[in-house]
């Protein structure tokens, strides 16, 4: 997992999971919660998952429409970069494939000190257009992720 221990300790307080679920990804994008909620999770499974935007007041997103397995609809993918890494888990919601994303990347080069940058975020795709909407410094993807069915690494041009 790439999640460094500064980064587990900005893990957000909220979250749009319910009491008996655990979220595998949690973070806010200007005022809303991002949560990817999982419920009877075991060591080798993910459980139940289901991908939830919006307030608690308000879900404006819920994705599927009920909490499902991951297989066929969840997936987890990782690669390394120098001095860092990224790993995300993909869904595919109608035309839009969504990627949660968290990150680390080396800035420090040279005889500097290697400053790595941490970020989180989501990635919509709809044909070639992609967008990036990023966490408020506070996401995080939880170890139990590493249950979700892994797939290729796909680099996105955005």
């Amino acid at each position: 997992m790439l999640l460094s221990d500064a980064a587990s300790a900005a893990a957000p307080e909220k979250s749009l999971c319910n009491a008996g679920e655990t979220p595998l990804f949690q973070c806010t994008i200007k005022g809303k919660q991002v949560s990817l909620c999982s419920s009877g999770a075991g060591k080798d499974d993910a459980g139940k998952l289901q991908y939830r935007f919006g307030t608690a007041q308000k879900i404006e997103l819920s994705y599927p429409d009920t909490p499902q397995p991951a297989n066929g609809k969840f997936f987890r993918s990782e690669t390394g970069y120098s001095g860092g890494g990224e790993e995300r888990i993909r869904f595919k919601n109608g035309d839009y494939d969504y990627f949660l994303f968290e990150r680390t990347v080396r800035t420090g080069f040279g005889n500097g000190p290697n400053n790595p940058e941490f970020s989180a975020g989501v990635i919509t795709r709809h044909g070639k257009s992609v967008t990036t909407r990023l966490c408020s410094q506070d996401g995080a993807m939880q170890p139990a992720s590493s249950a979700l069915p892994e797939e290729e690494f796909e680099y996105l041009d955005n």
